[in-house]
């Protein structure tokens, strides 16, 4: 696969990966009788995420050799794991801040590496349709 193809394939699994996302917050403020569920699989799709991003965080640690960023994604995902299983009534709010934060990590240069501009504005933008979604399902 060329990487022109791979980056489009990043790009559409990226965009698509915000649906368990946007449509959940959707329902939770405009179908009352759905929102339980939908507020469910966002959640629950939250947590798949913080623990799919905690796992990239591995191999980007192997790239840029730090120790550091293996520590955070252990870390990070235990915090995720606990405020899941033990502040359920403020996960959603717990998984916007989350999501943030893991960005906010990934901006730091020493820890991982120098990712694309476009990778980087992409997820930027993810991330903030993901965090304003859960959010939005917190306040509903």
């Amino acid at each position: 696969m060329s990487a022109n193809a791979a980056q489009q394939v990043i790009r559409g699994l990226g965009y698509a990966g915000l649906i368990p996302f946007v449509v959940p917050a959707i329902v939770a403020v405009t179908a009352p009788a759905q929102a339980e569920m939908a507020v469910a699989i966002a959640e629950h799709y939250a947590l798949a995420i913080i623990c799919f991003l905690c796992g990239s965080w591995w191999g980007a640690a192997r790239m840029s050799n730090s120790r550091a960023a293996l520590l955070l994604s252990n870390a990070y995902l235990l915090l995720a794991l606990a405020l899941f299983l033990f502040t359920r009534e403020w996960w959603s709010l717990a998984a916007a801040l989350l999501l943030a934060g893991a960005w906010l990590c990934e901006q730091n240069g020493r820890l991982f590496p120098n990712y694309s501009p476009e990778y980087r504005r992409m997820r930027a933008i993810l991330t903030l349709f993901a965090a304003a979604s859960m959010l939005l399902i917190q306040f509903a």
